[in-house]
């Protein structure tokens, strides 16, 4: 009975991430479209791809503490009642002032979900196996991402855009059901006693912790720069908007089916070995980032995203790992409201950064730029490795 009710608990949890991510991917296909209609140049279509995760980013922090003092259930299920209510804004929205707008507060409601529904799986991984628990975690948030565009295209092609909207707020609501009858009340007042006297400026001077950091955002820049902007690539060479939702859910659902497997091997190794994989696997990333130029067509578009998301695969399950580690030490709430802001910035950087590129030099220049400063980053994160391993 007690192992019914454990599973029937994560599987809430599952399907409220997958909620909550749904909005930053969904709109992903629309883009072009979107762009064309309202006369968007490349700086507000980044904007608009982008607003969700600012608000998001703002908010998770203060909504992981607020978890960790006051209770976890009530901020998830008061996300999910927003995200039901806003999901319907986007048919009110005929500029991309008020689309901006709409994608703001998208990003709100998503912020009380994530980080939330991330501490609760966090706090009942048992000791040793965080990294299998997280990987199932971060393939629930992949796959939430991935099920966005492949709703995204083909319901647009299929019925119109205002349907993909209906569907957005319809699943909110039937997750918001889920929740309410089958996830239990947790809160948990010790961590949030710990994280006053172990603040981030304390943590942030550890090199594991800007490890993880580093390669999260950079993680994120990368799936960024592939959701806001390649749709606009591949829209030059005939390819619809149902193909572009494939192509993107595709990569980003091998991401998530791999993440368990990838946690499984994390939960094996030496933690110098566990910082190898995260650079290795952003180093997979990077170098397929600077190949999406050279693919004119949907079979190219779709491997190349399958290796993208294979990089992502190998280095996420090992950063969320060890933020679990780190979270139960200082309060898994605040540090996953973090954890998921560093994950957010890099979704805030890679589309604004794209869109002022884009129309400065062109939409091939978008994936040079974003795969020099994603190597970049790499380097540095091997550094790090490097200095960790000598004062370990």
């Amino acid at each position: 009975m007690r192992e019914a009710m454990e599973k029937r608990t994560l599987f809430t949890l599952y399907f409220s991430i997958v909620a909550a991510l749904l909005g930053l991917s969904i709109i992903s296909p629309l883009l072009p479209t979107i762009a064309e209609d309202l006369g968007a140049t490349g700086f507000w279509v980044g904007m608009i791809f982008s607003g969700y995760a600012i608000s998001r980013a703002i908010i998770m922090p203060i909504m992981g503490g607020l978890s960790d003092k006051y209770g976890r259930k009530i901020l998830i299920a008061s996300g999910l009642l927003l995200l039901a209510v806003i999901s319907l804004l986007y048919l009110l929205a005929h500029n991309v002032y008020t689309l901006t707008a709409v994608r703001l507060l998208h990003g709100l409601a998503a912020g009380m979900i994530i980080p939330v529904a991330m501490a609760y799986a966090g706090e009942t991984a048992k000791e040793g196996k965080e990294g299998r628990a997280m990987g199932i975690i971060n393939m629930m948030f992949y796959l939430g991402v991935a099920v966005g565009p492949l709703i995204g295209g083909i319901f647009w092609h299929a019925f119109g855009m205002a349907s993909v909207f209906y569907v957005m707020s319809g699943i909110s609501v039937f997750v918001l059901l889920l929740v309410l009858s089958f996830l239990p009340e947790i809160k948990n007042s010790k961590a949030s006693k710990i994280v006053e006297h172990d603040p981030f400026k304390t943590l942030i001077k550890r090199d594991a912790v800007k490890i993880i950091l580093l390669i999260a955002l950079i993680t994120a820049f990368r799936t960024g720069v592939l959701l806001s902007f390649l749709p606009s690539h591949a829209s030059d060479f005939n390819i619809n908007a149902a193909q572009v939702g494939i192509i993107l859910s595709v990569g980003v659902i091998f991401t998530g089916i791999l993440q368990p497997c990838f946690g499984i091997v994390a939960d094996k190794l030496s933690k110098y070995n566990m910082l190898l994989q995260i650079v290795i696997g952003s180093f997979v990333g990077t170098i397929v980032l600077f190949m999406v130029p050279l693919c004119h067509d949907f079979t190219t578009l779709l491997l190349v995203n399958v290796f993208i998301g294979l990089g992502a695969a190998i280095s996420m399950p090992v950063a969320t790992d060890i933020a679990v580690v780190i979270g139960k030490k200082v309060g898994i709430g605040s540090w996953m409201g973090i954890f998921n802001t560093t994950i957010s910035l890099g979704i805030i950087i890679a589309p604004l950064m794209s869109g002022v590129v884009m129309d400065c030099s062109g939409i091939n220049s978008v994936f040079y730029y974003a795969g020099i400063v994603s190597l970049l980053c790499t380097l540095i994160g091997c550094y790090y490795v490097w200095r960790w391993s000598k004062g370990q």
